[in-house]
């Protein structure tokens, strides 16, 4: 199965060519392809990757939040799996076949470990991989079908009610060994930046009140 990995692109440039060669090193050749969504005003990151040999690599132009940008790259995508991600991760060798193995035992989403305090109990992902078809069918989301994220969300909980979701429907399966790193300033793997307080330090209080009423919705 193919797994199409979704990078909304949030103006950091220089990390691109890192995390494409990551892709490259840990995934068997022909089982992925990554979509990065890029605003369109963005110059530098366009330049970066319009220099970036094709096959692999495909550009979705799209502005909007983290969560209408993913799902921009998902409309765009064809593969089984799906990989909604970001820029700032590394992928460890085998982490495709770790994920497959839960996949080819029934689960529609795979919880991958990102060696972070976040994922350490099994409990929790940041970085699910998640069926093409349960996606559409029927649906990762409450009550939105075809769609990966929420776009009510700003950024923050919809990697949480992908999963939350999976597990009350008991759908839900945790890979330890498929490691995808999240290189977070939260747990001290990299400074905190601009994109930071742009991204993730806003809006956080108003997505966990959503959260928390379409959650208490399917529960």
């Amino acid at each position: 199965m193919k797994c199409s990995i979704l990078i909304p692109t949030l103006g950091r440039a220089y990390v691109l060519l890192r995390l494409i060669h990551s892709v490259r090193f840990a995934t068997p050749v022909g089982r992925y392809e990554m979509i990065f969504v890029v605003d369109a005003d963005d110059e530098n990151t366009h330049r970066v990757l319009h220099a970036v040999p094709e096959g692999d690599v495909r550009i979705v132009v799209s502005d909007g939040t983290y969560p209408e940008k993913t799902n921009a790259g998902y409309r765009a995508s064809e593969g089984e799996l799906i990989l909604p991600t970001a820029d700032d991760v590394r992928f460890y060798q085998d982490w495709y076949w770790h994920a497959l193995i839960e996949f080819q035992a029934g689960a529609d989403v795979v919880g991958t470990n990102d060696l972070s305090p976040a994922t350490e109990a099994g409990e929790n992902v940041t970085m699910p991989i998640i069926r093409r078809a349960y996606i559409e069918d029927p649906g990762c989301v409450y009550a939105d079908p075809g769609i990966v994220f929420h776009e009510g969300y700003h950024h923050n909980f919809v990697e949480t009610e992908v999963w939350e979701f999976a597990v009350h429907r008991g759908v839900a399966r945790f890979a330890r060994d498929s490691i995808i790193e999240h290189l977070h300033p939260d747990w001290g793997k990299r400074e905190l930046d601009a994109t930071d307080e742009k991204g993730m330090r806003s809006g956080w209080e108003e997505d966990q009140a959503l959260f928390h009423e379409r959650s208490t919705a399917w529960t």
